[in-house]
């Protein structure tokens, strides 16, 4: 069996900067298990792979499955823009497509050289991040170096249910880019329904307010991450207020993956969040046929 992918650089307009994703297509009458779909995302070694089933009818929702190389996530912020910009890229007569994910369907609209998707949302902020090796495990970051300092909790954010995220704010730029990766992923109890992932996104506010992140997995650290950066970005939003807000993300520079991600917050008079889209763009870098037994 043959399946016909391509390789898109997302959050990005260059090739070989942004977040790497693959994209497999799989024709209507292919059935591929899930060992088969784990074994190729291993395969890519890429931080997310995407299954898109095609289909012949121009208005249905179209399903996408994303797998990092050790499990199926229900949303992911890379895999949803880049899958969204390939597909509107194919048709250019058309300016809008529905993603469906295990999260739910996503609407996206092209948005000059960007798409922009409604994320879906099952947003909670949880009880403050206690785990003492958050920063213990940081050697070279001193008391001064965090903006709550050293010895407080910090900010435990889900996304949708099974996709969360520490808030790790950091009070200078120097002090970010002395992060380490951790020895492998915080596990979080009592999570209920939103348990499952559970990343560490450290972010400095910048003067002009751009926010620059990183990302850590454990010891893998991504180059763009689309679900954290809707995570901090509501939560911030929530704390300015009823309102809407634009919140401009800059990661993966210190891997040399210079990643742009743009979020857009509606908060409602109940200070309760409306909505989330989430804006990128992505360029095309290889494509090609993976053989599977």
């Amino acid at each position: 069996m043959k399946l016909h992918f391509v390789q898109l650089d997302v959050f990005t307009t260059t090739r070989f900067l942004g977040n790497p994703l693959a994209i497999v297509h799989i024709p209507a009458k292919i059935k591929i298990s899930q060992a088969q779909k784990q074994c190729i995302a291993t395969e890519f070694n890429l931080s997310e792979t995407v299954y898109l089933y095609d289909t012949s009818e121009l208005d249905a929702p179209v399903t996408i499955d994303i797998f990092t190389t050790t499990e199926e996530l229900p949303f992911a912020g890379h895999p949803a823009i880049g899958s969204a910009w390939h597909l509107l890229s194919q048709t250019p007569e058309r300016d809008s497509i529905t993603l469906r994910t295990k999260a739910g369907d996503i609407p996206v609209i092209r948005n000059d050289k960007r798409v922009s998707l409604r994320v879906p949302i099952d947003f909670k902020v949880h009880a403050p991040f206690t785990e003492p090796g958050l920063k213990e495990l940081q050697p070279l970051l001193k008391d001064a170096d965090y903006f709550n300092g050293k010895n407080s909790n910090e900010a435990l954010v889900s996304i949708v249910k099974g996709m969360t995220f520490v808030l790790l704010q950091i009070a200078t730029e120097e002090a970010l880019a002395a992060l380490q990766p951790y020895p492998s992923r915080f596990s979080v109890e009592n999570l209920g329904e939103w348990a499952g992932f559970v990343g560490v996104y450290a972010f400095f506010e910048r003067e002009d307010g751009v926010l620059r992140t990183r990302m850590f997995d454990g010891w893998l650290e991504d180059p763009a991450t689309g679900s954290a950066a809707s995570a901090l970005a509501g939560w911030l939003a929530l704390k300015k207020g009823p309102g809407k807000w634009k919140i401009e993300t800059l990661q993966g520079v210190e891997m040399r993956r210079e990643s742009q991600i743009a979020v857009e917050v509606e908060v409602g008079p109940d200070s309760k969040i409306v909505r989330i889209d989430l804006v990128g763009a992505a360029v095309q870098v290889m494509e090609g046929w993976l053989h599977v037994a």
